[in-house]
Formats: C-alpha cells, structure tokens, sequence
C-alpha cells in the first residue's frame, strides 16, 4: 500500500506525463463510447453535440444550431416537446420513412437532412443512400456532389468526443468500410435512380427539377422495400407542389 504523501509509480519507465496522457486517453474512449450509445438510439444528440456546418452567407464555420429557439413543449415529437424547428424536422424525419418538405431559405433544412442521413451512414450498418439534385455536377461545387462534400466537411470536423471512423472519399461519393454503408450523389432522372438499391433517398430542390416525376416514381422500389425517401425543396408551381397538397400520390 502506497503511504499518504508519497509519490505514486506507474511501473518501470513510465513518467507522470506518460501516465497522464494514458489515463486521460482512457478517459475519452470511456466519453466515445457512452456518447455512441446515445448517438445509436436518435440523430438529435448527435447533430446537437458533433455537426459543424458552413455558414455559406458569411462564410464561416459553426456548430450545428442545437440551441433552444422556439421550443414549443407541447409538441408531440419528443417527451416536452421539441427545442427548435430542426428538432421537430429530426424527430418528424425518423418517424416518417416517406417526407415532403417545403422549406423558405436560411431555415437550415438542407444542412438538417444531409446530417441525418449522414447519422443513417454512420449508425445503420449497410445502409446505401442516395443524395439525388437535379444535376449532380461537374465540380465538387455544385449539384448532388456538392451536397455529398457537405457530408465530408461534417466527417472532417467531428469533435473528439465523437468516436472516428475510417472514411474513403471520390467525387460524388462517401463509403465507411466499418459499417459497409456507402453515400453517393446522384442527378435527377429515373435512369440514373435505377441504377441502385438504396436504403434512403434524399431529393434536394425538387420542385425545380425537369424529370421530377420519372425520377419520384423511380423511388418506389425503395419504398416498396422499406427504404425512405426526403424530398426537400423550396416553393415552386409544378410536381412538388401536387405531392404536398395530396394532388398526386
């Protein structure tokens, strides 16, 4: 037994620097894998407390806006309510496998959804997503590829209490070998959908999109799986606009 005031030793060789380093090492796996069994059961820990985004108006780097703004406790989403509207839009996104969103700019959707469906990656071993624009584009700036590199920047700028994942990245295309889940980004056009078996389908601007209605009823394989299909967009007259008011099914 070490007597009181004397100087503890840690086996031959190891430092007090050393000795600190592994126990505060210890001491982040034990945080990463309490916080993975939260972040396994729903998205909304994980987006709150791990996302960083881009804020593409003033060109800065934030955190995911987890904040309290709006809360409406008698929301039936989540036991007292939901904090915020991206907190309703995560609980309504896990519950619904089929969603129509018609959103206004700088409501953060788009950021919202391409961060479930990275959680889906992460935590439903698999999985096979699809991130479908109207084009997928040419660059990792614009269209479907764009939305994909979204989905990389949140991979890159985890916070250290998220456990890492091994990630390979090509244009357009994201896969985690852990969890045999792979993210690829797609352009509008029914073609080009049927080219896969997806376990979720992510439509972005919808209600510009020419092929709109060929590209949706090329979905219906993944719904008729089991699989989800988000589609997101903001307002515009033509086919997304009859889905959400029940014109078409």
């Amino acid at each position: 037994m070490r007597e009181v005031g004397t100087t503890p030793t840690y086996g031959p060789g190891l430092g007090d620097d050393e000795a600190l380093r592994l126990q505060a090492k210890a001491r982040l796996a034990a945080t990463q894998k309490g916080n993975e069994r939260r972040y396994t059961q729903h998205p909304w820990p994980f987006l709150r407390e791990c996302i960083w985004t881009v804020d593409q108006v003033r060109n800065t780097v934030r955190p995911f806006p987890g904040e309290d703004r709006d809360p409406d406790p008698r929301c039936p989403c989540a036991e007292g309510g939901c904090v915020s509207y991206q907190h309703h839009l995560v609980n309504v996104w896990l519950r619904e496998p089929r969603l129509l969103v018609p959103k206004s700019r700088r409501m953060f959707a788009t950021w919202t959804l391409l961060a479930c469906h990275y959680w889906l990656a992460r935590y439903r071993p698999n999985s096979f997503i699809a991130i479908v624009s109207r084009k997928r584009g040419e660059t990792d700036a614009e269209g479907s590829a764009e939305l994909v590199k979204r989905i990389k920047f949140m991979h890159e700028h985890l916070p250290p209490e998220c456990r890492p994942m091994a990630m390979e990245y090509q244009f357009a295309r994201i896969r985690f070998p852990e969890v045999n889940t792979e993210i690829v980004g797609i352009g509008q056009g029914a073609d080009q959908l049927r080219q896969y078996t997806a376990t979720a389908i992510l439509f972005d601007e919808f209600a510009f999109w020419e092929q709109a209605q060929p590209t949706y009823g090329a979905s219906f394989p993944t719904l008729e799986g089991g699989g989800r299909l988000t589609i997101i967009s903001s307002a515009n007259p033509g086919f997304f606009k009859q889905l959400v008011h029940d014109e078409q099914a």
